[in-house]
Protein backbone atom coordinates (compact mmCIF):
# COMPACT_ATOMS: atom_id res chain seq x y z
CA UNK A 1 0.00 0.00 0.00
CA UNK A 2 2.88 2.37 0.74
CA UNK A 3 4.14 2.10 -2.82
CA UNK A 4 0.72 2.91 -4.27
CA UNK A 5 0.30 5.84 -1.92
CA UNK A 6 3.64 7.25 -3.08
CA UNK A 7 2.51 6.91 -6.71
CA UNK A 8 -0.71 8.72 -5.87
CA UNK A 9 1.29 11.64 -4.48
CA UNK A 10 3.48 11.49 -7.57
CA UNK A 11 0.37 11.76 -9.75
CA UNK A 12 -0.76 14.72 -7.67
CA UNK A 13 2.61 16.32 -8.37
CA UNK A 14 2.15 16.03 -12.14
CA UNK A 15 1.62 19.76 -11.87
CA UNK A 16 4.00 19.71 -8.91
CA UNK A 17 6.99 19.92 -11.26
CA UNK A 18 5.77 23.45 -11.87
CA UNK A 19 5.39 24.05 -8.13
CA UNK A 20 8.98 22.91 -7.56
CA UNK A 21 10.25 24.96 -10.51
CA UNK A 22 8.46 28.06 -9.25
CA UNK A 23 9.79 27.51 -5.72
CA UNK A 24 13.40 27.31 -6.99
CA UNK A 25 12.92 30.51 -8.98
CA UNK A 26 11.53 32.23 -5.90
CA UNK A 27 14.46 30.99 -3.85
CA UNK A 28 16.90 32.67 -6.24
CA UNK A 29 14.67 35.73 -6.51
CA UNK A 30 14.65 36.24 -2.74
CA UNK A 31 18.26 35.20 -2.07
CA UNK A 32 20.28 35.75 -5.28
CA UNK A 33 23.55 36.31 -3.42
CA UNK A 34 23.34 33.13 -1.30
CA UNK A 35 22.38 30.86 -4.19
CA UNK A 36 24.82 32.40 -6.66
CA UNK A 37 27.73 32.35 -4.22
CA UNK A 38 27.14 28.64 -3.54
CA UNK A 39 26.83 27.77 -7.25
CA UNK A 40 30.02 29.65 -8.09
CA UNK A 41 31.94 27.96 -5.28
CA UNK A 42 30.94 24.53 -6.63
CA UNK A 43 31.28 25.12 -10.37
CA UNK A 44 34.29 27.46 -10.31
CA UNK A 45 36.14 25.77 -7.45
CA UNK A 46 36.73 28.90 -5.36
CA UNK A 47 34.41 30.78 -2.99
CA UNK A 48 33.08 34.04 -4.38
CA UNK A 49 34.34 37.09 -2.45
CA UNK A 50 31.91 39.04 -0.32
CA UNK A 51 30.96 42.08 -2.40
CA UNK A 52 27.95 44.26 -3.05
CA UNK A 53 25.95 44.50 -6.26
CA UNK A 54 24.17 41.15 -6.66
CA UNK A 55 21.10 41.83 -8.80
CA UNK A 56 18.36 39.64 -10.24
CA UNK A 57 17.71 40.39 -13.91
CA UNK A 58 14.51 40.09 -15.96
CA UNK A 59 14.15 36.44 -17.07
CA UNK A 60 12.24 37.21 -20.29
CA UNK A 61 14.69 36.88 -23.15
CA UNK A 62 12.66 37.99 -26.18
CA UNK A 63 9.19 38.74 -27.44
CA UNK A 64 8.70 34.96 -27.78
CA UNK A 65 7.62 33.17 -24.58
CA UNK A 66 11.08 31.97 -23.55
CA UNK A 67 12.03 32.52 -19.93
CA UNK A 68 15.20 31.45 -18.17
CA UNK A 69 14.70 30.11 -14.65
CA UNK A 70 17.04 32.64 -13.02
CA UNK A 71 19.46 35.25 -14.31
CA UNK A 72 21.70 37.04 -11.81
CA UNK A 73 23.97 40.05 -12.50
CA UNK A 74 27.15 39.37 -10.55
CA UNK A 75 29.23 42.07 -8.83
CA UNK A 76 32.04 43.51 -10.93
CA UNK A 77 34.61 41.72 -8.77
CA UNK A 78 33.35 38.33 -9.98
CA UNK A 79 34.89 36.48 -12.93
CA UNK A 80 31.74 36.70 -15.08
CA UNK A 81 29.07 39.34 -15.29
CA UNK A 82 25.96 37.16 -15.61
CA UNK A 83 25.01 33.86 -13.99
CA UNK A 84 22.20 31.89 -15.65
CA UNK A 85 20.65 29.04 -13.64
CA UNK A 86 18.26 26.34 -14.86
CA UNK A 87 16.63 23.92 -12.39
CA UNK A 88 15.75 20.44 -13.67
CA UNK A 89 13.51 17.97 -11.83
CA UNK A 90 13.80 15.44 -14.66
CA UNK A 91 16.48 14.80 -17.31
CA UNK A 92 15.85 16.66 -20.55
CA UNK A 93 17.41 15.42 -23.79
CA UNK A 94 17.09 18.93 -25.24
CA UNK A 95 18.86 20.68 -22.38
CA UNK A 96 22.04 21.44 -24.38
CA UNK A 97 20.03 23.02 -27.20
CA UNK A 98 18.03 25.04 -24.69
CA UNK A 99 21.17 26.29 -22.95
CA UNK A 100 22.63 27.46 -26.27
CA UNK A 101 19.39 29.24 -27.13
CA UNK A 102 19.34 30.91 -23.71
CA UNK A 103 23.00 31.94 -24.14
CA UNK A 104 22.38 33.51 -27.54
CA UNK A 105 19.44 35.52 -26.28
CA UNK A 106 21.27 36.60 -23.11
CA UNK A 107 24.28 37.64 -25.17
CA UNK A 108 22.15 39.65 -27.58
CA UNK A 109 20.42 41.42 -24.74
CA UNK A 110 23.26 42.12 -22.29
CA UNK A 111 26.53 41.73 -24.26
CA UNK A 112 28.37 40.55 -21.16
CA UNK A 113 30.22 37.32 -20.25
CA UNK A 114 27.83 34.57 -19.17
CA UNK A 115 28.21 31.58 -16.85
CA UNK A 116 25.50 28.91 -17.21
CA UNK A 117 24.72 26.13 -14.74
CA UNK A 118 22.04 23.43 -14.88
CA UNK A 119 21.07 22.28 -11.36
CA UNK A 120 19.65 18.75 -11.38
CA UNK A 121 17.45 18.25 -8.31
CA UNK A 122 16.06 14.71 -8.42
CA UNK A 123 18.56 11.82 -8.11
CA UNK A 124 18.89 9.93 -11.39
CA UNK A 125 21.30 7.63 -13.19
CA UNK A 126 20.33 9.01 -16.60
CA UNK A 127 23.30 10.09 -18.69
CA UNK A 128 21.33 13.21 -19.61
CA UNK A 129 22.14 14.65 -16.16
CA UNK A 130 25.86 14.60 -17.09
CA UNK A 131 25.57 16.52 -20.38
CA UNK A 132 27.68 19.68 -20.27
CA UNK A 133 28.00 20.73 -23.89
CA UNK A 134 26.30 20.90 -27.26
CA UNK A 135 28.49 19.49 -30.02
CA UNK A 136 27.12 19.69 -33.56
CA UNK A 137 29.53 19.96 -36.48
CA UNK A 138 31.80 22.91 -35.77
CA UNK A 139 29.51 24.28 -33.06
CA UNK A 140 30.58 23.89 -29.43
CA UNK A 141 28.69 25.30 -26.48
CA UNK A 142 29.68 24.45 -22.91
CA UNK A 143 27.91 24.93 -19.59
CA UNK A 144 28.20 23.54 -16.08
CA UNK A 145 26.01 20.89 -14.48
CA UNK A 146 25.47 20.54 -10.78
CA UNK A 147 23.86 17.34 -9.50
CA UNK A 148 22.53 18.25 -6.11
CA UNK A 149 22.70 14.70 -4.70
CA UNK A 150 26.49 14.74 -5.20
CA UNK A 151 27.11 17.99 -3.33
CA UNK A 152 28.59 18.52 0.13
CA UNK A 153 25.66 19.44 2.40
CA UNK A 154 27.73 21.52 4.85
CA UNK A 155 27.69 24.85 2.92
CA UNK A 156 23.94 24.47 2.42
CA UNK A 157 23.32 23.64 6.06
CA UNK A 158 25.35 26.68 7.11
CA UNK A 159 23.01 29.12 5.33
CA UNK A 160 19.37 28.99 6.52
CA UNK A 161 18.13 30.31 3.17
CA UNK A 162 19.65 27.29 1.38
CA UNK A 163 18.17 24.60 3.64
CA UNK A 164 15.59 23.50 0.99
CA UNK A 165 18.51 22.59 -1.30
CA UNK A 166 20.32 20.85 1.57
CA UNK A 167 17.63 18.14 1.81
CA UNK A 168 18.74 16.80 -1.60
CA UNK A 169 22.51 17.02 -0.99
CA UNK A 170 24.84 14.07 -0.42
CA UNK A 171 23.95 11.90 2.58
CA UNK A 172 26.83 9.41 3.07
CA UNK A 173 24.98 7.44 5.74
CA UNK A 174 21.82 7.00 3.59
CA UNK A 175 20.00 6.80 6.91
CA UNK A 176 18.07 10.05 6.81
CA UNK A 177 20.61 11.73 9.08
CA UNK A 178 20.79 14.68 6.68
CA UNK A 179 17.04 15.29 7.01
CA UNK A 180 17.39 15.19 10.78
CA UNK A 181 20.11 17.82 10.62
CA UNK A 182 17.96 19.97 8.35
CA UNK A 183 15.13 19.65 10.88
CA UNK A 184 17.43 20.87 13.65
CA UNK A 185 18.47 23.88 11.56
CA UNK A 186 14.82 24.68 10.84
CA UNK A 187 14.04 24.74 14.54
CA UNK A 188 16.81 27.33 15.03
CA UNK A 189 15.14 29.83 12.66
CA UNK A 190 13.48 32.44 14.87
CA UNK A 191 11.61 34.59 12.34
CA UNK A 192 8.17 32.91 11.98
CA UNK A 193 7.50 33.74 8.32
CA UNK A 194 10.96 32.69 7.18
CA UNK A 195 10.63 29.50 9.20
CA UNK A 196 7.28 28.68 7.61
CA UNK A 197 8.45 29.34 4.04
CA UNK A 198 11.76 27.51 4.47
CA UNK A 199 10.09 24.51 6.08
CA UNK A 200 7.51 24.24 3.30
CA UNK A 201 10.32 24.40 0.75
CA UNK A 202 12.28 21.69 2.55
CA UNK A 203 9.31 19.36 2.55
CA UNK A 204 8.48 20.10 -1.08
CA UNK A 205 11.99 19.31 -2.37
CA UNK A 206 12.55 16.39 0.01
CA UNK A 207 9.63 14.65 -1.70
CA UNK A 208 11.83 14.24 -4.78
CA UNK A 209 14.15 11.83 -2.97
CA UNK A 210 12.33 10.50 0.10
CA UNK A 211 9.02 8.74 0.71
CA UNK A 212 6.27 10.82 2.34
CA UNK A 213 6.44 8.92 5.65
CA UNK A 214 10.20 9.54 5.93
CA UNK A 215 9.76 13.24 5.17
CA UNK A 216 6.96 13.55 7.70
CA UNK A 217 8.87 11.66 10.39
CA UNK A 218 12.22 13.43 10.04
CA UNK A 219 10.99 16.92 9.26
CA UNK A 220 7.97 16.76 11.58
CA UNK A 221 7.39 19.91 13.60
CA UNK A 222 4.40 22.04 14.51
CA UNK A 223 5.01 24.48 11.68
CA UNK A 224 4.42 21.75 9.11
CA UNK A 225 0.88 21.40 10.32
CA UNK A 226 0.33 25.01 9.18
CA UNK A 227 1.90 24.44 5.77
CA UNK A 228 -0.59 24.34 2.89
CA UNK A 229 1.83 22.17 0.91
CA UNK A 230 2.02 19.69 3.79
CA UNK A 231 -1.73 19.58 4.24
CA UNK A 232 -2.40 19.11 0.52
CA UNK A 233 0.06 16.24 0.14
CA UNK A 234 -1.08 14.66 3.40
CA UNK A 235 -4.74 14.80 2.37
CA UNK A 236 -3.97 13.30 -1.03
CA UNK A 237 -2.11 10.43 0.61
CA UNK A 238 -4.96 9.80 3.05
CA UNK A 239 -7.54 9.84 0.25
CA UNK A 240 -5.48 7.38 -1.79
CA UNK A 241 -5.11 5.11 1.25
CA UNK A 242 -8.84 5.12 1.94
CA UNK A 243 -9.63 4.37 -1.70
CA UNK A 244 -7.23 1.42 -1.68
CA UNK A 245 -8.66 0.07 1.56
CA UNK A 246 -12.19 0.22 0.22
CA UNK A 247 -11.22 -1.40 -3.08
CA UNK A 248 -9.39 -4.26 -1.37
CA UNK A 249 -12.32 -4.93 0.96
CA UNK A 250 -14.98 -5.35 -1.72
CA UNK A 251 -15.92 -8.31 -3.82
CA UNK A 252 -14.34 -8.51 -7.25
CA UNK A 253 -17.18 -6.87 -9.15
CA UNK A 254 -17.41 -3.88 -6.86
CA UNK A 255 -13.63 -3.64 -6.73
CA UNK A 256 -13.56 -3.33 -10.51
CA UNK A 257 -16.16 -0.60 -10.34
CA UNK A 258 -14.20 1.30 -7.75
CA UNK A 259 -11.01 0.86 -9.77
CA UNK A 260 -12.75 2.33 -12.78
CA UNK A 261 -13.97 5.22 -10.66
CA UNK A 262 -10.48 5.77 -9.29
CA UNK A 263 -9.08 5.90 -12.84
CA UNK A 264 -11.76 8.40 -13.82
CA UNK A 265 -10.93 10.50 -10.76
CA UNK A 266 -7.24 10.49 -11.60
CA UNK A 267 -8.03 11.38 -15.21
CA UNK A 268 -10.12 14.34 -14.11
CA UNK A 269 -7.48 15.51 -11.65
CA UNK A 270 -4.65 15.16 -14.18
CA UNK A 271 -6.66 16.99 -16.87
CA UNK A 272 -7.35 19.88 -14.49
CA UNK A 273 -3.69 20.17 -13.52
CA UNK A 274 -2.60 20.07 -17.16
CA UNK A 275 -5.06 22.79 -18.14
CA UNK A 276 -3.61 25.09 -15.49
CA UNK A 277 -0.07 24.21 -16.53
CA UNK A 278 -0.80 24.76 -20.25
CA UNK A 279 -2.42 28.12 -19.57
CA UNK A 280 0.75 29.20 -17.78
CA UNK A 281 3.04 27.91 -20.54
CA UNK A 282 0.97 28.74 -23.63
CA UNK A 283 -1.57 31.37 -22.58
CA UNK A 284 -5.34 31.09 -22.89
CA UNK A 285 -6.60 27.88 -24.49
CA UNK A 286 -9.51 27.73 -26.92
CA UNK A 287 -12.73 26.08 -25.81
CA UNK A 288 -12.10 23.28 -28.30
CA UNK A 289 -8.63 22.63 -26.87
CA UNK A 290 -9.98 22.58 -23.31
CA UNK A 291 -12.74 20.11 -24.22
CA UNK A 292 -10.23 17.86 -26.00
CA UNK A 293 -7.89 17.77 -22.99
CA UNK A 294 -10.72 17.13 -20.53
CA UNK A 295 -11.76 14.08 -22.57
CA UNK A 296 -8.28 12.60 -23.01
CA UNK A 297 -7.55 9.17 -21.49
CA UNK A 298 -5.06 9.09 -18.62
CA UNK A 299 -2.30 7.59 -20.78
CA UNK A 300 -2.59 10.44 -23.27
CA UNK A 301 -2.60 13.02 -20.47
CA UNK A 302 0.64 11.54 -19.13
CA UNK A 303 2.23 11.88 -22.59
CA UNK A 304 1.05 15.48 -22.82
CA UNK A 305 2.41 16.11 -19.32
CA UNK A 306 5.86 15.05 -20.52
CA UNK A 307 5.62 17.08 -23.73
CA UNK A 308 4.38 20.31 -22.13
CA UNK A 309 7.72 20.93 -20.43
CA UNK A 310 9.17 21.64 -23.89
CA UNK A 311 6.32 23.90 -25.06
CA UNK A 312 7.29 27.52 -25.61
CA UNK A 313 4.21 28.88 -27.43
CA UNK A 314 0.55 28.10 -28.24
CA UNK A 315 1.74 26.76 -31.60
CA UNK A 316 3.63 23.95 -29.82
CA UNK A 317 0.41 22.75 -28.17
CA UNK A 318 -1.52 22.99 -31.44
CA UNK A 319 1.14 20.94 -33.26
CA UNK A 320 1.09 18.29 -30.55
CA UNK A 321 -2.70 18.01 -30.66
CA UNK A 322 -2.77 17.90 -34.45
CA UNK A 323 -0.07 15.25 -34.54
CA UNK A 324 -1.95 13.17 -31.99
CA UNK A 325 -5.54 13.51 -33.15
CA UNK A 326 -5.50 14.64 -36.79
CA UNK A 327 -7.13 12.19 -39.20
Amino acid sequence: MRGRTTLSIGAFLLGGWVVIDDFCKQLVSQHPESVSRWVLSVTQGTPAPITQGWQLLDRELSSAPLHADSVVLLPQAEGASILHLEFQTRPDRRIAERMLEYWIRLHRRFHQPILQTVIHLKPTSSRLAWIEQLKVGGTRHKFSTLRLWEQDPEPLLADPTLLPLAVLARDPSHSGELLRRVGQRLQAITEPNQKRITTSGCQLLAGLAFSPDVVQRLLAMSILEDSSVYQLIKNKALEAGRAEGLAEGRIEGRAEGRAEGLIQGRQSEAAGLLLRLLQRRCGALSEQQQDLILCMPLECLEQLGDAVLDFQSPADLERWLNGRFSG
